[in-house]
């Protein structure tokens, strides 16, 4: 349901793209502080070896975690261009993605230390599943339910980029459940959609 249907739209966009920019900057800096220094008595080439290599599990689910976040972030800043005013529904909706970002160093710690555990792999994805789901609703409160943005925006490119959405939410749904078929699978597709997502669809005017 609408949050605040009615509520009146407010003048300028720094705030919101300001506190979205700040919070995502803060949640990629938690993310890697999970990589912890691995404690080695002797600094040989052998032991530096033997104590990086449990970290690897980690590092690669941090990457795919980072690049994943550095996405979400390059597309909401495309997509505040096209903003021309803020409401408060607006403002909830974008607090409701910005809610299920912040797990993501959770569940990528989580992940790192059982890499293997098809229960820990769902709930990465069911977080990131949560994400593309919130970004969905944000994206269709922006360009169909609201008059928040450029009315040189076209019809075909709104419903392109909704459209667009509808990928991740759907994929991210897939590795929730291809979790408990294999992990692998969802790991693969962990890192699909960054891929897809990574160069930002131009909203067409």
């Amino acid at each position: 349901m609408p949050l605040q249907k009615n509520s009146s739209p407010l003048e300028g966009t720094e705030r919101f793209k300001t506190f979205t920019d700040g919070f995502i900057a803060i949640v990629m800096t938690i993310l890697v502080l999970e990589l912890r220094v691995p404690h080695i008595d002797q600094a040989s080439f052998n032991s530096i070896i033997d104590a990086l290599q449990p970290l690897l599990p980690k590092f690669l689910v941090f990457i795919a975690s980072f690049v994943t976040i550095a996405v979400c972030w390059v597309n909401h800043h495309h997509l505040s261009h096209s903003i021309k005013k803020t409401d408060t529904s607006l403002l909830w909706y974008n607090n409701h993605l910005l809610f299920w970002i912040c797990l993501i160093p959770f569940v990528t710690s989580f992940l790192g230390d059982h890499p293997t555990s098809s229960l820990v792999v769902a709930i990465y994805g069911f977080v990131l599943f949560m994400v593309a789901l919130a970004s969905h609703i944000l994206l269709t409160y922006i360009y169909i339910r609201s008059n928040l943005v450029s009315t040189k925006v076209t019809a075909r490119s709104k419903k392109s980029l909704i459209d667009r959405s509808r990928v991740g939410v759907i994929l991210y749904g897939l590795s929730v459940l291809s979790a408990f078929i294999h992990p692998f699978i969802s790991c693969a597709i962990f890192i699909l959609v960054p891929v897809y997502f990574f160069f930002p669809q131009q909203v067409e005017n």
